[in-house]
């Protein structure tokens, strides 16, 4: 963890104490601080799913089918513990909340990159800002991989392959 990250959780951490509503200054504090945990720096949606390796059998299939712009473009950075409960988390429990216990949750929930029709599934379900791993994914007949490179080491190696 770096300063920047502790900084940010100090930052949340402070307004779960005093704000009962997530304004957007919140919110994007707990996406850079999730980009971090996700590919270890803070980056945007595209270059996310470039780096990200945890992805859905899904996403995976449209890798191998497609170019990673198109991949990128069809594909969705989902969060599997919902930025709304993490922040109701952090606000029950702000008082005895330790800088490293907030980067560990935001570290054991990296996001995922699922397809925008699993996506659409995820919310169809009901399930946008609430639900688990189970609920989410396990349930909805989606199933996570974590890939042996990041999508754009794929491609650079299947460019240089043809």
């Amino acid at each position: 963890m770096n300063d920047v990250i502790e900084r940010r959780i100090r930052f949340l951490l402070d307004a779960a104490k005093h704000e009962i509503k997530k304004d957007q200054v919140v919110t994007y504090a707990m996406r850079v601080l999730s980009n971090h945990a996700t590919i270890g720096k803070d980056a945007g949606s595209a270059e996310i799913k470039k780096q990200n390796k945890t992805i859905s059998e899904g996403a995976k299939k449209l890798l191998h089918s497609v170019d990673l712009t198109t991949y990128c473009q069809n594909t969705i950075n989902e969060h599997p513990k919902p930025i709304q409960l993490t922040w109701e988390w952090l606000r029950d429990h702000a008082d005895t909340l330790s800088i490293e216990e907030v980067w560990n949750e935001f570290s054991n929930n990296p996001m995922v990159t699922v397809t925008k029709d699993e996506d659409n599934m995820i919310k169809a379900s009901g399930q946008n800002s609430i639900g688990d791993m189970q609920s989410r994914y396990t349930d909805l007949g989606i199933t996570l991989v974590t890939l042996p490179e990041t999508p754009l080491e794929y491609h650079k190696k299947s460019r240089n392959k043809s």
